[in-house]
């Protein structure tokens, strides 16, 4: 490599910081593979605003990972920064199976990235699309639940729950991904910056009021999940944020069909508009969870919940 001005013998190339996110941004651009030490890229599986995800295989360890990289326009951007950093720290909390596992992270070097484990079964939306019977529906919500549980024990909201951040492994087990977005519960996401937070189509009423993360919001989202694993669309679409943001502020939650009156109850109760009155945490929507798969132990027992649960 030549320096301009002179011979690049015996002289350290000086690259500034942002001639060398520009010319990443072009190598991206031009659809090369990025060059990441000890893992070999084989192919790009996702593309976000923030970041783009490769498939890839360590080196080190001799298995397929997801590096997510973050875009090169946000090298500079120390509020992303912090959100994409959160997305490695807040799984390396929540030890959990139907969490993301998270293997390994850079901030500092050419490229930002994240190492995670490679689910090959692909977002909850394509199953949805290929439609799903109501048991499998129910199994699905449960096992979101429980991460989404345990990431509320932990002292977290997530504030981004979609059918795009529930993944599935080739055994059929699911995991909650992309932390981008999650917060402290009483705090606003480090990415807000004044925005709604989260995804219009499935954001709780009070996140498009700016109301500080509470967990009865992570639930809300998953009833919007839940309706639209039984039914196969989202209970409120609109061409505009907006007009999705005042259907969730005002419109009824439309009734299920006959044949799933039985789910109605457990609908209503996580898409409440008001989060005083909404199931209050994932603990409770399994419990509720709990009375419809054994509608015949007693709602006072505990045996039947915790035995279900394990």
């Amino acid at each position: 490599m030549t320096v301009a001005g002179g011979s690049s013998i015996g002289r350290k190339p000086k690259i500034r910081p942002q001639r060398a996110a520009r010319a990443r941004g072009r190598e991206r651009a031009a659809g090369a593979l990025p060059r990441i030490p000890g893992y070999k890229v084989q192919r790009r599986v996702g593309q976000g605003r923030m970041s783009t995800a490769y498939l890839a295989r360590d080196l080190r360890h001799d298995g397929e990972v997801v590096l997510k990289i973050l875009n090169a326009g946000h090298a500079g951007d120390l509020v992303r920064h912090a959100s994409f950093a959160q997305e490695f720290a807040i799984p390396q909390l929540i030890r959990n199976k139907h969490v993301i596992r998270v293997f390994d992270q850079s901030m500092a070097s050419e490229y930002s990235y994240i190492s995670m484990e490679y689910v090959e079964g692909g977002d909850l939306g394509g199953w949805i699309r290929r439609g799903l019977a109501a048991r499998e529906a129910l199994s699905l919500l449960r096992q979101a639940v429980v991460a989404v549980s345990q990431l509320h024990d932990g002292g977290f909201v997530h504030c981004d729950v979609k059918p795009a951040n529930l993944l599935l492994r080739s055994c059929g087990e699911l995991v909650l991904a992309d932390f981008g977005l999650a917060c402290r519960v009483g705090a606003t996401s480090v990415a807000s910056q004044g925005t709604v937070i989260g995804t219009p189509c499935y954001a709780a009423p009070e996140q498009t009021q700016g109301a500080a993360a509470q967990p009865a919001a992570d639930v809300y989202s998953l009833g919007v999940v839940l309706y639209e694993m039984l039914c196969g669309v989202p209970p409120f679409t609109g061409p505009s944020a907006m007009e999705l943001q005042c259907q969730h502020l005002m419109a009824a939650v439309p009734a299920l069909p006959p044949e799933l009156a039985r789910f109605q109850p457990l609908v209503d109760a996580m898409l409440e508009k008001e989060a005083h009155l909404r199931l209050a945490d994932g603990a409770a929507v399994l419990h509720q969870i709990d009375l419809i798969e054994h509608p015949d132990v007693p709602e006072n027992s505990a045996t039947g919940a915790i035995a279900n649960r394990c």
